[in-house]
């Protein structure tokens, strides 16, 4: 399958899912379940190598997706998603329609994905103003990553959608060094 193909099956699967979910209000219940699915997958990676394995018949992967989605408690949405993948030999893109839903959750919803970077916790004040001033610069809901990255020596690196402010030390130190290679 082509890679053009591949994209607009999962965003077909994807769609589908979010408009499913939406219909019987339990968008948000489906959205958390493809978060902890997608880390699940991440962890484990056993689990897409039998998802993909041409050896395997649909109706194999379908009780292998029907048993997860019992010991989950998944939601009805989430079950016929699993169900009509395995049945039309399309298990093998699952981890990619949950990743591509995350991302059309977020865009219907009119949420914004956040990263931050810094060095050591922010406090929950810190971290309310930067979630306002983030929220006024994107004129969107914010939903923020915080992770801690001693290699940025100080400050804040922001990601957001494909802007990056970087008031981080190294980037200071980065920039002032290229300013000092040009002067020589």
């Amino acid at each position: 399958m082509k890679k053009n193909e591949k994209t607009k099956l999962v965003r077909s699967y994807a769609e589908a899912l979010y408009e499913v979910a939406e219909a019987r209000g339990v968008s948000e219940k489906v959205f958390g379940e493809t978060l902890k699915l997608v880390d699940e997958f991440n962890e484990d990676p056993q689990i897409m190598k039998y998802l993909t394995n041409p050896i395997l018949s649909n109706d194999d992967k379908e009780s292998v997706l029907s048993v997860v989605a019992k010991k989950q408690k998944l939601s009805q949405p989430m079950c016929g998603l699993f169900k009509t993948m395995a049945k039309n030999g399309r298990s093998g893109v699952l981890f990619y329609v949950l990743q591509d839903f995350k991302d059309i959750f977020y865009r219907k919803k009119n949420i914004c994905p956040v990263q931050v970077k810094t060095v050591i916790d922010l406090t929950e004040t810190q971290k309310k103003k930067l979630i306002s001033a983030l929220e006024k610069y994107t004129g969107k809901k914010v939903v923020v990553d915080y992770q801690i990255k001693p290699e940025i020596l100080g400050g804040l690196l922001v990601e957001c959608n494909s802007k990056i402010i970087d008031d981080s030390v190294k980037g200071k130190i980065d920039r002032l060094m290229m300013l000092m290679k040009g002067a020589v």
